[in-house]
């Protein structure tokens, strides 16, 4: 497997994706349609990352009528560096539960801990998923499903995309204990670590979630860090010693605020949202 390092979307640090050969994307892909058949249809209803016919806004609507309930604290979970702490033994325990083929989770745990060539030198994988591997999204989700489950068994009201929690409680106090709590949970039973300095207990309208900030009443606007992301894309692309053509720079401008502009459609910031 080939490492490739990307930029993280704040700029500070960069993301390392494992890259799968041609053949062994084939087969964790037939992999992936085995099993998410097996873990999807029991996965939380709360849980829309990864996950056919679920998707961000569906997440950011339901986060909006917990909120415009009367839930707008929020707790927001960062785990840090959750794609490179999945604790293989306790992945490999969860799935043992729905599969019985000893073969197939050999080869799976095989996939886990297969290396990454970076700089021409082979490191071996002891724990976390690699990301850009077919089977991740679906891996991942079979690991915080533990959490789903938790969550759901003390009442709370959440929405999880992938590794990004948020919890909706009525006052900050419950609020704290919910990250007290569950942030042990989260590292004591799953094996994983919160993120202390990023994690916190905030008003609706003061964190984001999905590239949204949600108001008090529910109202989604555009968090104003992925408004200056747009504007710093806008000004790589403007830039005038690209050395391109008038019509390149337009026609890369234009492709970049459609997919942008999809995304964002249902903020305020953009006028009334409309059904999709």
């Amino acid at each position: 497997m080939k490492s490739v390092e990307i930029p993280k979307p704040d700029g500070k640090g960069i993301r390392l994706l494992g890259i799968p050969t041609v053949r062994d994307r084939v087969i964790q892909q037939a992999i992936y349609q085995v099993l998410n058949p097996l873990f999807d249809g029991e996965f939380s209803q709360s849980s829309y990352g990864f996950r056919e016919g679920r998707n961000a806004h569906q997440a950011l609507k339901k986060s909006g009528e917990y909120i415009k309930g009367g839930k707008d604290i929020v707790v927001d979970i960062d785990l840090e560096k959750f794609f490179d702490r999945v604790n293989h033994d306790r992945l490999m325990h969860s799935l043992s539960q729905k599969i019985g083929d000893k073969m197939l989770l050999g080869l799976i745990r095989r996939y886990l801990q297969s290396g990454i060539l970076t700089g021409g030198l082979l490191s071996q994988r002891t724990e976390g998923t690699p990301q850009g591997s077919p089977l991740s999204p679906l891996l991942s989700n079979i690991v915080l499903d533990e959490l789903d489950k938790e969550l759901e068994k003390r009442g709370h009201q959440f929405c999880r995309y992938a590794d990004d929690c948020n919890i909706y409680v009525r006052t900050r106090k419950s609020g704290e204990r919910v990250m007290e709590s569950i942030g042990k949970f989260i590292e004591d039973r799953l094996k994983l670590k919160i993120n202390r300095q990023k994690s916190k207990v905030v008003p609706s309208g003061e964190t984001k979630f999905l590239g949204y900030r949600i108001v008090k009443d529910g109202i989604l606007t555009i968090s104003p860090v992925n408004i200056n992301r747009l504007k710093d894309k806008i000004r790589k692309i403007t830039t005038r010693n690209r050395g391109v053509s008038l019509k390149l720079i337009i026609s890369d401008l234009n492709s970049m605020l459609r997919g942008w502009l999809q995304y964002f459609r249902f903020s305020k910031w953009l006028g009334r949202s409309r059904e999709s």
